[in-house]
């Protein structure tokens, strides 16, 4: 997904629709894209929550929460760029279904953990942690 439009402004949704959309989607990858779908929604949400929360404390105690949330927001891009870059390897035809499914798989795990290690965690990401396994509880 490189010059193509966004889904709701979101980048890696756009990229998980393609994944979920295009022929090279094994069930697998689709499964796991759905993941992914889902938790880039707990990213944004959490993303949400803290700018609609107050901030209390000195200047300086605001500012360090600044750059704590920037680096935080920096490594939510990177994962993204990792997506892009997995895709595109995968439609170019770089990578066989096996490689592209571990490789996916792993991208989904870092972002469902990202909201887990934001600054400020909102109540509700506490009360849910990433998954495990496959949601439908069959071995992987």
């Amino acid at each position: 997904m490189t010059d193509g439009p966004l889904v709701r402004n979101s980048r890696l949704l756009g990229l998980f629709v393609e994944i979920v959309q295009g022929p090279e989607g094994t069930l697998r990858a689709v499964e796991t894209a759905g993941r992914g779908i889902t938790a880039e929604a707990r990213c944004t949400l959490t993303v949400v929550a803290d700018k609609m929360t107050t901030s209390s404390g000195s200047p300086a105690e605001a500012r360090q929460r600044s750059l704590a949330c920037a680096d935080r927001l920096i490594e939510l891009g990177a994962i993204e760029d990792d997506l892009s870059e997995l895709w595109s390897r995968r439609r170019g035809g770089e990578l066989d279904e096996a490689a592209f499914e571990a490789s996916l798989l792993r991208i989904v795990m870092r972002l469902e953990a990202w909201p887990q290690s934001w600054p400020r965690m909102p109540y509700w990401a506490a009360a849910c942690p990433p998954l495990t396994g496959r949601a439908s509880g069959r071995a992987a």
